[in-house]
């Protein structure tokens, strides 16, 4: 049987929406129609990377022999490569992709054996994945996965995904797993603390929230500006959701953190973010220096983006540092 758009949306989680275009392919929306209008006209680049499905992924529990879906992806990042992950109860069965291609179509069929299992399929984090001609068996039964909370990240290049070959392995999705939350990622690569990211009219009531901006405040924003705009994404943020567990991660180790910018030296960039953030009542300060070890093995570009290595280490020292305040629910 091939799955209807409502199916479809049931069985989505990390999308805002889910809509059908003219040729019948599903689009995911992790962000508002005034968060994309905005991002088209202040900076179209940002616009693009907004279209990305990162934290995207389809979850399901079905007793079919087969699952099959035809995707068409086109990148939507600086990146041009492209990965999907299959897990089956848990375990990865399929990782496919390209290394170098800005657009392609295939096909995917993940064989199952026909007792009741639970599919897991993590979209591509840097390039925009639309699905159709999704199928089942017919008569297979077919149930959504639910989650037990919700969570909603801000942040840059290493929240969108930056440069993780396996999608499943960001540290927004390791975290997303190990909370059991349905996650909204709306990481940007190249994104900066931006007030006017925060849409109170976002459908999605989050229970926790992280934040992960600063680093490239520090490298690229004069220092009043930094200070005016943490300051303002804070106070914004903490208005909008004020029932929230607000996490906010300061920036995280870099190679070249000796450089002093027209902020200044690294560390009053993250002297900056704790300030704004303990501006708020009950934001929570997360130590990024303690997310990565300090080596250049654990980074994609030896000096800033987390390999699939390092998101682990990112993920186990997030949740740990969540984990105190969930209060009884672990």
């Amino acid at each position: 049987m091939k799955l209807t758009l409502e199916q479809i949306r049931t069985m989505t989680h990390g999308a805002l929406a889910v809509v059908q275009d003219a040729e019948g392919k599903f689009e995911f929306r992790r962000f508002t129609d005034y968060q994309q209008s905005h991002y088209d006209e202040v900076k179209p680049d940002f616009g693009n990377k907004a279209h990305a499905t990162s934290g995207v992924r389809l979850e399901f529990f079905t007793n079919s022999t087969k699952f099959a879906f035809d995707y068409h992806t086109v990148i939507a990042s600086s990146r041009v490569f492209y990965y999907f992950d299959v897990f089956v109860d848990g375990v990865m069965v399929q990782h496919f992709g390209h290394d170098k291609i800005k657009e392609a179509k295939s096909t995917v069929t993940v064989k199952l054996d026909g007792g009741k299992h639970k599919v897991a399929i993590y979209l591509p984090c840097l390039s925009c994945a639309k699905l159709y001609n999704v199928t089942l068996d017919d008569d297979a039964i077919f149930e959504p996965v639910k989650k037990s909370r919700k969570l909603l990240c801000y942040g840059d290049s290493i929240t969108q995904g930056y440069d993780a070959q396996y999608s499943s392995q960001t540290y927004a999705n390791l975290i997303a797993d190990k909370l059991d939350a349905e996650m909204i990622n709306q990481g940007i690569g190249g994104e900066v603390f931006r007030p006017e990211l925060v849409d109170p009219a976002l459908d999605f009531d989050p229970d926790i929230i992280t934040v992960a901006y600063g680093t490239n405040d520090w490298n690229g924003r004069e220092r009043d500006r930094m200070i005016t705009m943490a300051n303002g994404f804070y106070a914004k943020l903490r208005e909008a959701y004020p029932k929230a567990k607000i996490f906010a991660i300061t920036p995280i180790w870099r190679a070249d953190n000796d450089r002093v910018t027209k902020v200044g030296t690294f560390a009053e960039g993250v002297q900056i973010v704790k300030d704004a953030a303990l501006a708020q009542e009950g934001v929570i300060l997360v130590d990024g220096d303690r997310m990565i070890p300090h080596l250049r093995e654990v980074c994609s570009d030896k000096y800033l983006h987390p390999n699939d290595y390092g998101f682990k280490f990112y993920a186990n020292a997030l949740f740990d540092a969540i984990k105190p305040h969930l209060g009884g629910e672990e």
